[in-house]
This record gives C-alpha cells, sequence and structure tokens, in this order.
C-alpha cells in the first residue's frame, strides 16, 4: 500500500520564497497547500488540519502571531500539530514568545537556504508519535539520539542544529532555561548542550536543578560557554557537567565530535562490565 504523503500548510507572502520552499518540499514528497496571507492561511489550517505549518510572521491580513494565538488559545491545535516560524530577524524574545505556545522550530529569513527548511521538516517529523502529540514520545524502534541546545545566541543554535542534523541526531532547542524544562518535561533527551549566559536565569542553577530531579539526573550535560576562566570551568565540572567546552574556541564540528566521544566512551565501558 502506498505510504500517505505528510501534508504541509505553508503561510508566506513573499512569492518567490513561497516558491523555492514548496518545490523543495515537493521534491522530498510532501504535499504543500501555500497561503499568501494571514486570513485565508488561518482558514487553510482550519480547513485541512495539515501534519505540520510553516508560519511566516510578518504576513497582510493577519500576522503569524494572531494566527498562532487563535491556533493555540482557541481552537488548541497547537502545540499537536507542529508549527514552525519564519522569522525575518531571528529576534530571541520573538522566538521565545512563539515557542511559549509550542512552536517546534523557526527559519531566519537572513540566512534562508532550502536544505536547512527540508533538514528542520524532517527532524519534526522524525521526532514526533504517529499521533502528531507535541513534539512526539520516541518510537521504542528508533535509533536516533535526541539532543537538547539550550542556547540564546541564534547563529550558534543553527550552526549546532544543522550538524546534528546532518549526523542523524533529532535535535530541540530552548533560548532559556524556561523553555528548557518544558521540552524536558515532554520529551526523552540523551544528552544537553547548555550555555552558561542565559535571558532567564545562569546554567548553572539549571544544572542544579536538574541533577536534582531523579528523573533527569542522568542526562549527561555539556557546557558551552564564552566564559573561560578556570574558576568558571571548575564550577561547570563540580555541578555535574561531563565537560565544559568554550565556544570562542571550539566549532560546531568540534562539539559533534566531543558528544560522539562521549557515548562511545560509554559504550566501551558498558561492554567492559
Amino acid at each position: 500500500m502506498e505510504k500517505k504523503k505528510k501534508l504541509i500548510v505553508l503561510v508566506e507572502d513573499e512569492e518567490t520564497l513561497a516558491n523555492l520552499i514548496e518545490s523543495g518540499l515537493r521534491k522530498e514528497g510532501y504535499t504543500v497547500q501555500t497561503a499568501h496571507d494571514g486570513i485565508t492561511g488561518l482558514q487553510l489550517i482550519r480547513d485541512i488540519k495539515p501534519d505540520l505549518v510553516l508560519l511566516d510572521i510578518m504576513l497582510p491580513g493577519l500576522k503569524g502571531f494572531d494566527i498562532l494565538k487563535k491556533l493555540y488559545n482557541e481552537d488548541r491545535i497547537i502545540p499537536g500539530m507542529p508549527v514552525i516560524i519564519i522569522s525575518n530577524t531571528g529576534d530571541a524574545i520573538e522566538i521565545e514568545r512563539a515557542q511559549k505556545m509550542g512552536v517546534r522550530d523557526f527559519l531566519i529569513k537572513v540566512n534562508f537556504n532550502p536544505d536547512e527548511v527540508i533538514e528542520k521538516v524532517k527532524n519534526v517529523f522524525k521526532s514526533e508519535k504517529k499521533d502528531t502529540q507535541f513534539q512526539g514520545v520516541r518510537d521504542a524502534k528508533s535509533t536516533a539520539r535526541h539532543i537538547l541546545i539550550v542556547e540564546d545566541d541564534t547563529i550558534l543554535s543553527d550552526a549546532l542544529e544543522r550538524k546534528f542534523l546532518e549526523k542523524g541526531y533529532i535535535v530541540f532547542k530552548a533560548f532559556n532555561a524556561n523553555l528548557a524544562r518544558a521540552i524536558l518535561e515532554k520529551e526523552k533527551i540523551d544528552f544537553i548542550l547548555l550555555d552558561i549566559v542565559l535571558p532567564d536565569e545562569h546554567g548553572l542553577t539549571f544544572l542544579a536543578q536538574l541533577k536534582n530531579n531523579k528523573d533527569l539526573h542522568d542526562i549527561p550535560v555539556m557546557i558551552t560557554s564564552n566564559l573561560g576562566q578556570q574558576e568558571e570551568v571548575d564550577k561547570g565540572i563540580q555541578a555535574g557537567a561531563v565537560e565544559y567546552v568554550i565556544k570562542t574556541n571550539t566549532v560546531p564540528g568540534e562539539i559533534y565530535e566531543k558528544v560522539e566521544a562521549f557515548f562511545k566512551k560509554g559504550q566501551k565501558e558498558e561492554i567492559i562490565k
């Protein structure tokens, strides 16, 4: 029996960009319906209840945030229905606001890359349950590792996401500690990359709470920080981090290698046992 194609609604008023995204998604086998204004987009989402929505924030007729509010507060179909927002600026406050309404991920127009759109969409579908509950729970047969990136620098967060997606990971991102906690409540996370300087609280405070939680304390945490003094490094390791990485001295590929080395070391220790 032929596998049913995933249905995506794209709400984007820039026709050139919309055509690029739609073309790329169709080549990957997705069914796409597109709206070029907010009012039409909202009605389309309500009518067909797609498997995923790609939603521009700046739209004529009805802004993207107004659509999110209606879907979240009135229709209550998000966060059950995954949404990826398309942001003009990548503003952290804007993205945090969207994530609080259950938005799964974001794209930044100035950094637009058609391949990145495909990877983000695939990442969402990989991380879902078959019944499309919020952000999903891992399929028992899945071997992909789940990594949570807690980082408010959107450029670095995106770069890390691309690297780990490329290597087959399922990626979750949070721009502050509160959003990280919300993800941890719903997802089985295998590894956390944690920035120290976060908008809402110090990363070590978050780490201490994590280590005191009987359900979460075994999740390995690697600190990624611009604070490179030995005193800061010692504090991070003493708080329970498996490693402390100074961001200015490390590229995303090296961070990936360190994460992989951690898992390989764990596998070797299990074999020895």
